[in-house]
């Protein structure tokens, strides 16, 4: 066999072990890897539908990833790439490897919208998910609103996600991972007054400790006049304020000392002589009411009482915000480091209810509402 063969042998059989073992290689990374992007709430999911209760839209999910993740994007409608944060973060991003997409309405096209979300690791793996966003901004929440979970085929077309991993049971809606305030939003910017009825059941609690994410604090609560988080420079946002105000069912270590706290863009309301008891596992009524008094004020009231028993008379605690006060908004149920079920949910308009109807007549925003700017 001449030299030229000999030497032509041994390329093409290098070329071909050289072959085989990239091949072999990039399989075990695939392999060892494991690198996964989980959508919450699906590969197409829909928002608009009865109507937008905040600024942004929210796509839930996790990313798992065995080895290090080196970056997470997303680009809405082919745009540019953006960086998400991922969690945990020890606010809105509880488990590891956890994002919220926030997309602020006003960069959606009418109908459908693709988002991409791309996910790599120190590997070099690159792993790719599509959501379809169907979105309308021409339907207005209707109130009165009423939610019988059972009759639920598709979630977020009765209600807005905006955090956590919820499901349906016989009961309601349930927080399938409790954490820092898991969200559901329901209603419209033109909202002003009306009140909102829920039963809630209380399974189990974090103690309320100093730091995230507790912050002293595990709670079931409604909250009135939500506009959306508002802008501090995170992914995602964790201002929750200016809003209405939050009415909130406090669980203390004790649960014969739980309590009512309202608290606002810049004030606490709590009776610590209020007291009620709660058992776990047992149902219980939510009521919150906010109406708008004559000298531009607002007033925010709150009950609770066992299910099955007759609504008391009188709230448990009010609270009043001056003229600066958030004057529209919608609805949310809130749980806090709370495992809770929430039922049937009534939304229902105050007497003399009126939405919001800018003179000019122009195309209302959130941003164009009035805001309260204080801090809590």
């Amino acid at each position: 066999m001449s030299l030229k063969v000999r030497i032509l042998i041994h390329v093409i059989f290098s070329v071909i072990t050289i072959s085989i073992f990239t091949r072999c290689n990039q399989e075990n990374k695939k392999q060892t890897s494991q690198l996964k992007i989980d959508l919450w709430y699906g590969q197409e999911q829909y928002f608009g539908i009865p109507g937008n209760p905040q600024r942004a839209i929210n796509i839930l999910g996790n990313v798992a990833c065995q080895d290090s993740l080196v970056a997470l994007r997303y680009s809405l409608n082919e745009g540019h790439w953006q960086n998400l944060s991922v969690g945990p973060d020890g606010r809105r991003l509880a488990g590891k490897g956890d994002f919220n997409i926030e997309i602020l309405r006003m960069y959606l096209s009418e109908g459908k919208n693709i988002v991409q979300i791309k996910a790599e690791d120190s590997n070099g793996i690159i792993e790719q998910q599509k959501v379809i966003v169907h979105y309308t901004n021409e339907k207005t929440w209707p109130l009165a609103y009423e939610i019988d979970w059972n009759n639920v085929d598709l979630l977020q077309k009765a209600v807005y996600i905006i955090d956590g991993k919820w499901v349906i049971v016989p009961d309601g809606i349930r927080t399938v991972e409790p954490y820092y305030d898991r969200i559901l939003a329901f209603g419209d910017s033109t909202w002003r007054d009306f009140e909102i009825l829920v039963s809630v059941i209380f399974h189990d609690y974090a103690e309320p400790l100093p730091g995230p994410p507790t912050f002293n604090v595990s709670h079931a609560a409604l909250a009135m006049r939500w506009p959306g988080h508002d802008d501090d420079g995170n992914q995602p946002r964790v201002k929750w304020y200016p809003l209405g105000a939050t009415c909130e069912m406090q669980l203390k270590t004790n649960l014969d000392s739980c309590r009512w706290r309202i608290l606002g863009g810049g004030s606490k309301t709590e009776n610590i002589h209020a007291l009620k008891t709660i058992e776990l596992g047992k149902k219980y009524m939510m009521k919150s009411r906010v109406e708008s008094l004559e000298n531009d004020s607002t007033q925010y009231s709150v009950k609770f009482w066992e299910y099955h028993t007759a609504e008391p008379d009188e709230w448990d605690l009010q609270a009043t915000e001056g003229p600066e006060d958030v004057q529209y908004g919608s609805g949310l149920l809130i749980s806090h480091n709370t495992d809770v079920t929430f039922g049937y949910l009534k939304v229902s308009p105050l007497p003399g209810f009126s939405r919001y109807n800018p003179s000019d007549n122009s195309e209302m925003s959130m941003d164009s509402l009035p805001r309260n700017s204080r801090l809590p």
